[in-house]
């Protein structure tokens, strides 16, 4: 296998999650009304049914591939995330629906995290770091052409059309995977699964006030992007009329997310991680109140351009923090980095999948939602951050970051 074509066949696997995320949303609205109004689900748990799905397969599918194998790990989870597609695209309910979506959620992990080990194992260094940096710049292009092609195929085919193309796509993943990549984990590197060992680790993680309280906070930044998955269909379509127009205008928010990637190379050679991180939460902080302002003033309707203007402001800010946390949280692990990986992904996606569950039902209208979820996410991540520094070390970790150039 040339370098050329494993370097595409992880940039498949690894965009597989936000093809599954980003390419259902414009259908939301249209599974909604397939069923009956008085379901009890929303369109909002499509989105957060599935995050459920991956807190919980992620904190399985790291020691499972530590045991087994990469490979094993990548197709299990292939095969778990064609049964929820199945479920959810036969399903005659929307009970059904959000099931197969949890499904699919647990079955992603498997070539989210197995990727990441795959390429842990086959390079060091600056190598690993250069492949990393190609993969997660090419998926900067996922989210301006995913809703694009979901509403193509859901207009074809109808929104079932959208899941059996997440069929066909996991099922080519899975064939070129077993066909052509080779495992990458020696037998005698394997791990054996212990659970008392897994549950001493655990809670070594969980009672680490270096690591947790990060992992809590990097859960509500993902909670403010989760929020405006959940209402995005609702606030385009139902608010403003604009269901057409959605995939251009997630394409313009994921330009913010991408000059924040660009920019941050730089910055965190200059300053380190933690001046862009706290950057960041005050860039959300601030498009949340600008957004709560003009939803005041404007009875929950600001204008388009308005409102368009300020998220994409707090997608800037999610371009800085997400790297930034992930490797914040991970830099004192050491030899738990394997399975810290996994504890990191699942705690973060569970924070990330209550936050948004309360407040897209506690508030409800989807523009006060998306503004409450970035207001809220900022003070909350920056309170957590600040546990991770004792107290004696505060005042001189506030003047490194004003003393930095």
């Amino acid at each position: 296998m040339s370098r050329v074509e494993r370097l595409a066949l992880y940039i498949a696997l690894t965009a597989l999650t936000a093809f599954a995320i980003d390419g259902v949303l414009p259908t939301m609205p249209i599974i909604e009304g397939a069923f009956d109004a008085e379901s009890s689900f929303s369109g909002a748990q499509i989105i957060t049914a599935f995050v459920l799905g991956m807190a919980v397969g992620e904190l399985a599918i790291g020691p499972i591939s530590d045991a087994l194998g990469r490979r094993p790990a990548v197709i299990a989870g292939l095969v778990v995330f064609v049964v929820g597609t199945v479920v959810a695209a036969t399903a005659d309910n929307f009970a059904a629906v959000i099931t197969g979506r949890f499904i699919q959620g647990i079955g992603v992990t498997g070539p989210k995290i197995g990727t990441r080990a795959m390429i842990r194992d086959r390079y060091a260094g600056a190598d690993m770091a250069k492949i990393m940096s190609v993969i997660f710049t090419l998926l900067i292009l996922v989210p301006m052409i995913a809703p694009a092609l979901g509403a193509l195929v859901a207009k074809a085919a109808g929104w079932r059309g959208v899941f059996w193309s997440y069929l066909m796509l996991a099922a080519g993943l899975g064939a070129w995977m077993w066909l052509r990549h080779p495992e990458t984990l020696p037998v005698e590197k394997r791990v054996p699964l212990s659970p008392r060992r897994l549950w001493q680790n655990f809670r070594k993680m969980l009672f680490r006030m270096n690591v947790m309280p990060i992992v809590i906070a990097t859960g509500f930044v993902f909670g403010a992007q989760l929020t405006y998955f959940a209402v995005a269909a609702n606030i385009f379509g139902a608010v403003y009329g604009a269901s057409a127009m959605m995939p251009l205008f997630f394409a313009l928010l994921a330009t913010g997310t991408a000059l924040a990637l660009t920019l941050n190379v730089w910055l965190v050679g200059r300053t380190g991680m933690e001046a862009p991180i706290f950057a960041g939460l005050l860039v959300l902080g601030l498009s949340g109140m600008g957004l709560l302002i003009a939803a005041v003033f404007c009875s929950g309707h600001p204008p388009l351009p308005i409102l368009l203007g300020l998220t994409w402001f707090g997608f800037f800010a999610l371009g800085l923090l997400f790297g930034n946390l992930n490797a914040f949280a991970m830099r004192p692990l050491g030899d738990l980095a394997g399975l810290g990986s996994s504890i990191i992904a699942s705690v973060s996606s569970l924070v990330a999948f209550v936050f948004a569950s309360f407040v897209e039902t506690v508030v409800g209208a989807p523009v006060w939602a998306l503004a409450w979820a970035f207001t809220l996410a900022a003070p909350l991540s920056a309170f957590f951050i600040l546990l991770t520094i004792p107290a004696c070390s505060r005042k001189q970790f506030y003047e490194n970051i004003r003393n930095r150039k």
